[in-house]
């Protein structure tokens, strides 16, 4: 046995094929069906058309030579703790915000309780606590396509554990501002767990810089979901995080991947991200933009809209959005349709390049016959 360990030994590390695989592999040619026809205007998901900074793909390009290694989240928990002036005890991070929306219900409201939200809001969270038979009040939003917070007070019960806030808020771009968050969450029991998804937080700037996590640090028993899929434009790699109390977070984590969920290109990226100011900029100006193009169209169209904070805004239509939205998939312009949020006479379009919005505008005047 001694001897065979020893022949073993001799031969050098260098001369395994799967220790450098690129020695012996040659190029792959495989074509890649990215699921939409080529050159089509993809304004249907809020994506950065941007994509990451260059930081963050120099950085993701590097993190493939670590592919065959596990993750480890300890120095993006760390770095998150510091860019958000909390203890790294009061993150976790994921497979997106997605994964935070789903494993909620499971955490919170499993064994029993209410959920409250919006009609019109993101349904990945309350469809997730449907599927354990939690009961949802759903309540519209108010005459401004925001959430009805006063009739959101008045549907609690005695088995309300959970209020699920969008702010801004997805589909309708609105936006709740900081003292009117803050006086909801003083007019709250306690035991009710108030999770604000922040996706689009980037888009809505208090003046004294305070959001949800604001709220946290005063004691409030509130979870705050973020993203890199939006402004940092990383939706494509899967990477997200949520900030609570400690306690709270541990009980999350039970359900939660953690750093079983991030692979080692997204770690990378999110690092590279946080420092990359100029490139958020970047799509920030190029979302605003975007925006006052929109309202100028619609309005010499005589279209109504919702005015928006965010990189999408909604667009009532002369058409069910359902036929609407499909007309506009025959000629490669992709927009959501708002029979998702029960807004059957709007659309979703997300703001792209200048060439792409303006493509989206034309062939949506030809859809509606304008």
């Amino acid at each position: 046995m001694g001897s065979l360990i020893a022949s073993a030994a001799v031969l050098p590390l260098k001369d395994y094929p799967w220790i450098h695989p690129s020695i012996k592999s040659g190029k792959i040619r495989k074509r890649i069906n990215w699921g939409y026809p080529e050159g089509a205007c993809r304004l249907d998901s809020n994506e950065n058309p941007l994509g990451p900074s260059p930081g963050a793909l120099e950085l993701m390009e590097k993190a493939l030579s670590q592919a065959h290694r596990y993750t480890s989240d300890y120095q993006l928990l760390k770095e998150l703790a510091s860019f958000h002036e909390v203890s790294k005890d009061m993150i976790l991070a994921g497979c997106g915000s997605t994964e935070f929306l789903r494993i909620a219900p499971w955490t919170f409201l499993r064994q029993g309780g209410e959920l409250i939200t919006a009609l019109q809001a993101y349904k990945t969270l309350p469809r997730e606590a449907e599927k354990i038979e939690v009961k949802i009040r759903w309540i519209k939003l108010n005459d401004q396509f925001a959430f009805d917070l006063d009739s959101m007070k008045k549907a609690l019960t005695p088995k309300t554990k959970m209020i699920y806030l969008v702010n801004p808020n997805n589909p309708t771009g609105t936006a709740l501002d900081f003292e009117t968050i803050q006086k909801f969450c003083s007019s709250l029991p306690k035991d009710i767990i108030l999770f604000i998804d922040e996706a689009y937080s980037h888009f809505h700037q208090d003046k004294k810089g305070r959001n949800g996590i604001t709220l946290i640090k005063q004691g409030f028993n509130v979870i705050v979901s973020r993203t890199f899929s939006k402004a940092y434009g990383l939706a494509g790699m899967r990477l997200g995080y949520v900030i609570a109390k400690p306690s709270i977070i541990r009980e999350l984590r039970v359900f939660g991947f953690r750093d079983m969920g991030i692979n080692q290109a997204v770690f990378a990226g999110g690092l590279a991200s946080l420092e990359d100011h100029k490139h958020l900029e970047k799509y920030k100006e190029l979302v605003q933009e975007g925006r006052e193009f929109y309202y100028q169209q619609f309005d010499s169209l005589g279209l109504e809209y919702i005015p928006s904070t965010t990189p999408f805004l909604m667009v009532k239509v002369n058409l069910t959005s359902k036929v609407a939205r499909k007309k506009l998939a025959d000629k490669h312009v992709f927009v959501r349709k708002g029979e998702d949020w029960q807004m059957p006479s709007y659309l979703r379009i997300s703001i792209g390049f200048p060439e792409e919005n303006k493509t989206c505008v034309e062939t949506l005047q030809k859809v509606l016959n304008l």
